[in-house]
């Protein structure tokens, strides 16, 4: 990925760091967006816990912009920036404080209008260069405002009529509007999480946090014999992925829905 939304729940946590400590806690952020690694050292008490709050969260996002799918329920709901790889660029150039200070200093800018002024030059060369795309980030984000106040009130009538009309147009009255998802044959093998994982080394990553439910909660002798004889989740690489999209079609214990979506 070139980009990814950095929202103010992981700017409050850097603040509540030292700038040494949010200079690291962010670019394992940043790593994981732009490279897709986990993290490798051993975190502290404090880290772990930061961490497993929001992996799911970076994952689930990271999927939806990948796929060029935009979260609503976290973007109405939480304010945020669009964080450039540029700005990550510059930061593999710093270590220590400064790196965390770095990182302060986008957020502080691109959430409170704050700019800083840094006393080593270069730093503030590296700065200045990132503030060219903030500058940017932020004239879209006004514009992108103005545009959907704009839109407001009569409009969105139209739209939900419009939205009935199409539906209409597409099928007859009596033609049901969902069709349910054809049930697959359900393995009867014994199969745990980590005998799925030995079959499939090649499924990369691995379940944090609130993620760790899938371990002991999926059918995993099933999510083995979907994952063989459903093409679209033969497809994925990922285990947080597969996890999760086997639960919205399937269900945890294999289940097929007739209803929800499989981002």
């Amino acid at each position: 990925m070139k980009q990814f939304a950095f929202y103010k729940l992981y700017s409050d946590i850097l603040d509540g760091m030292n700038d040494t400590d949010a200079g690291k806690f962010a670019m394992r952020i940043c790593e994981y967006e732009f490279e897709d690694k986990q993290p490798e050292e051993e975190l502290s008490g404090k880290e772990r816990f930061y961490w497993n709050n929001i992996s799911d969260m970076l994952a689930e996002v990271k999927e939806a912009e990948s796929s060029g799918k935009s979260l609503k329920r976290y973007n109405l709901r939480s304010e945020h920036f669009t964080f450039y790889e540029t700005y990550f660029d510059a930061m593999k150039l710093l270590k220590g404080n400064e790196l965390g200070a770095f990182v302060k200093a986008i957020c502080a800018y691109m959430f409170r209008g704050e700019e800083a002024q840094f006393k080593d030059k270069e730093i503030q060369g590296y700065f200045n260069l990132c503030k060219l795309k903030m500058d940017i980030s932020k004239k879209r984000k006004s514009s992108g405002s103005r545009g959907g106040k704009a839109k407001c009130g009569v409009s969105k009538i139209e739209e939900q009529a419009k939205l009935e009309t199409d539906k209409q147009s597409v099928a007859p009255r009596d033609m049901p509007q969902v069709t349910p998802v054809e049930e697959l044959p359900e393995s009867k093998e014994e199969m745990t999480y980590e005998k799925f994982r030995r079959a499939y080394p090649d499924i990369q990553g691995n379940l944090y946090g609130a993620s760790e439910r899938y371990i002991t909660d999926l059918n995993w002798a099933d999510v083995a014999t979907k994952f063989k004889a459903d093409e679209e989740l033969g497809r994925v690489r990922n285990i947080y992925y597969l996890a999760r999209n086997y639960e919205q079609k399937y269900g945890q214990k294999g289940q097929a829905k007739t209803s929800g979506e499989v981002v």
